[in-house]
């Protein structure tokens, strides 16, 4: 299974789940990477060029939702059988911030400055998700994009 994130950060919050939820026992193989950002549309094509060639048995990308999807890239992802999720509301900060119960400012920007000094290092970091998320947090939460990720690395 292929997992893409957004950017960066979407990168490293997923290799901290793939870290909680990845059980080498059950025969998947997954892989975390990054399409370094841009809009939905970019993000699908640096996923259909990078990963093309390689037979995923499935792909997913998480995506923020300040940016609206267009039909055509949801059609597209469709038809390549890749499974969009969004980090609502806004951003992955934003979704993580009301993981936590907290308060979400109305920008993504805004988002990044109330999440960021609270993780345990650079949001780059897997390490840094650690503290603020461990798997009974993320566990407890119904975060449509969470509660997917977790069941698609489970399996």
């Amino acid at each position: 299974m292929l997992v893409v994130g957004e950017g960066a950060h979407e990168r490293a919050f997923l290799e901290h789940m793939k870290q909680l939820y990845d059980r080498r026992d059950n025969q998947q193989r997954l892989t975390v990477k990054s399409a370094d950002g841009g809009s939905p549309g970019d993000v699908l094509r640096v996923v259909r060029k990078r990963y093309q060639h390689i037979d995923y048995d499935r792909r997913v990308i998480l995506l923020d939702a300040d940016v609206s999807i267009p039909r055509q890239v949801e059609d597209d992802a469709r038809r390549l059988g890749i499974v969009l999720l969004l980090s609502q509301p806004l951003c992955l900060e934003g979704m993580l911030l009301d993981v936590l119960g907290q308060r979400v400012p109305g920008t993504a920007k805004a988002c990044k400055s109330c999440l960021h000094p609270q993780l345990a290092g650079l949001p780059t970091e897997r390490s840094s998700y650690a503290t603020l998320f461990p798997s009974a947090v993320l566990d407890a939460t119904t975060k449509p994009a969470i509660v997917e990720l977790r069941r698609l690395m489970r399996h």
